[in-house]
């Protein structure tokens, strides 16, 4: 009887041990099981993706998604690092399958049909951009490739700009980045240049540029929606679908409880003390 009484109370132990120990790792975070790789344009992308330069090493990849990724991913099953590589090459690795995602990708058919789609996590204004210099009475066109009546337009090479509402045989000068802009208009070579505005002031400002952007006048393209921004995963992952489930989601609860706005304000902000 005793002996009976000593194994109903030691399976009871058991037991409670066994739930006990079960509630506490469901309270723990997940453990990640497995690594994945995202990458960003090493040209910077503010204030989505860029350089801290209050490094004193070697400067290390900061912006709103940067941080998104450690909310989508940080205590899941899925441990990631961001990588910065040349736009061409980040969605060309992307495709291959030897990086799993890549951020901050606007939309054209070729990369509907080629990558696996996140929501979109924010919206930019196409706009068009000229020196006031040049125009002192301003541009205003009902379509952007009327542009073409006054002058030749730059765009920085690689970019979509589908999303602009121009034809695919639209001709336009390409510059390799940023820095080569000044010198294409002020020296003729093109009258205008494509961008996004949310996107163009912080570029130019973490490229020591704020004079420069003072001599420009912005307009937004008549007639044309915001323009959402993706994350395109590759569908050669094998972590594809748990990708896109886990940065949807987190972008979903984000942006019900308001916190999306004010993490891209931060960001904001620290663009503007680079000044």
């Amino acid at each position: 009887m005793i002996k009976r009484l000593a194994m109903v109370s030691w399976r009871l132990w058991v037991t409670h041990l066994c739930c006990g120990l079960a509630l506490l790792c469901s309270a723990l975070p997940a453990m990640a099981t497995a690594s994945i790789t995202i990458c960003v344009e090493n040209t910077e992308f503010p204030p989505f993706n860029y350089f801290d330069r209050n490094q004193s090493v070697e400067p290390r990849t900061i912006g709103y998604d940067i941080d998104l990724l450690k909310l989508a991913f940080d205590q899941s099953e899925l441990s990631h690092k961001v990588v910065a590589l040349p736009w061409n090459r980040c969605l060309k690795e992307v495709k291959q399958g030897t990086v799993d995602a890549a951020m901050s990708a606007s939309l054209n058919g070729e990369r509907r049909r080629d990558y696996l789609i996140s929501s979109p996590y924010y919206f930019l204004t196409p706009s068009y951009y000229y020196l006031k210099t040049d125009f002192p009475k301003g541009v205003q066109v009902k379509h952007l490739e009327q542009l073409k009546d006054y002058g030749s337009v730059c765009g920085i090479r690689n970019f979509n700009y589908e999303n602009f509402g121009l034809k695919p045989d639209f001709h336009m000068f390409q510059i390799r980045n940023l820095a080569h802009l000044p010198e294409m208009l002020t020296k003729k070579r093109c009258q205008f240049f494509l961008a996004r505005k949310e996107t163009l002031s912080g570029t130019l400002a973490i490229n020591k540029m704020d004079d420069f952007y003072t001599q420009l006048a912005g307009i937004s393209v008549p007639d044309i929606q915001p323009e959402p921004f993706y994350m395109l995963i590759s569908k050669n992952s094998p972590h594809k679908e748990t990708i896109k489930q886990l940065f949807d989601t987190k972008v979903d609860r984000l942006n019900k409880e308001g916190k999306l706005r004010p993490l891209l304000e931060h960001h904001l902000q620290l663009l503007r003390q680079t000044r």
